[in-house]
């Protein structure tokens, strides 16, 4: 008996493997025509060429279809950086398309985080900038994935600036230094290029151009503690002067205390 309906089943499930091919491109989400979903709830996206792209299924192919959707986030300004191109438009014969968002000069706005990793002395910096694309409950599908969160990030590309003084009488050095700095393009993060021979670093000045965002980061590599990081860094932006208050020059075994570096940009 039991072998029987394991039989059935496996026919059964062949005819359903057979009857679910499709030609169209795209997933075919089934319901009432002319309505459309979003393919999952989140998705990363890399900030490349000006334009990010999200796709979007809809339930029937038959002839072109138009439908727009809204973009939203909570940071400040995002919406004007970040805008949708228009409509997601399908062709006939199509089962998926894209909504598009064209984002700009984002340097105007302060991204969720600055992230800064180590490669060598040198680091790598990035930024991220979350936000959501909405579609009216009116053209939903039975999918129901009418909100999708986006994380749009990039990785900046710096350019050099030349030298320039970082005073660290009061810091890690206990000198003032000439310094190699550069700047990222279309963002303001600049990098300071390995200060104290064990390390670059890198900030943001915020949109306010008052306050930084300063990520722990490693300077040094001491001989007998191994790495120092700068640690629960603040600072403020007054002209041409950043002032780093540095909480903590930390190694895993302790900390050698808290200074300041007073970097002039140039």
């Amino acid at each position: 008996m039991k072998k029987n309906i394991l039989n059935a089943l496996g026919v059964f499930a062949l005819v359903l493997s057979m009857t679910s091919c499709d030609k169209t491109e795209g997933p075919l989400y089934q319901g009432p025509e002319d309505k459309i979903s979003f393919m999952s709830g989140t998705t990363s996206l890399a900030m490349e060429s000006g334009v990010l792209e999200i796709p979007v299924g809809r339930t029937s192919t038959a002839g072109d279809l138009s439908v727009p959707v809204t973009l939203t986030a909570t940071g400040a300004g995002y919406t004007d950086v970040f805008q949708v191109a228009g409509p997601v438009e399908f062709k006939a014969g199509e089962g998926k398309a894209y909504a598009k968002i064209n984002y700009g000069d984002f340097s105007k706005i302060d991204p969720s985080t600055l992230s800064v990793s180590a490669v060598g002395t040198d680091v790598r910096a990035g930024l991220a900038f979350p936000i959501s694309l909405n579609i009216d409950d009116k053209n939903i599908s039975y999918s129901n994935i009418k909100k999708i969160n986006i994380n749009a990030s990039n990785i900046l590309t710096f350019e050099d600036l030349g030298t320039t003084k970082l005073d660290s009488k009061g810091g890690w050095e206990g000198a003032v230094l000439d310094v190699k700095i550069q700047k990222a393009q279309g963002a303001n993060v600049y990098k300071v290029v390995n200060p104290f021979g064990g390390g670059s670093f890198a900030f943001m000045i915020k949109s306010d151009g008052k306050t930084l965002t300063f990520p722990n980061q490693v300077i040094y590599n001491h001989p007998d503690y191994g790495p120092v990081s700068m640690t629960n860094v603040t600072g403020t932006v007054s002209g041409k002067t950043v002032t780093i208050n540095v909480a903590g020059y930390n190694v895993s075994a302790g900390s050698f205390g808290s200074g300041v570096e007073i970097l002039t940009l140039p």
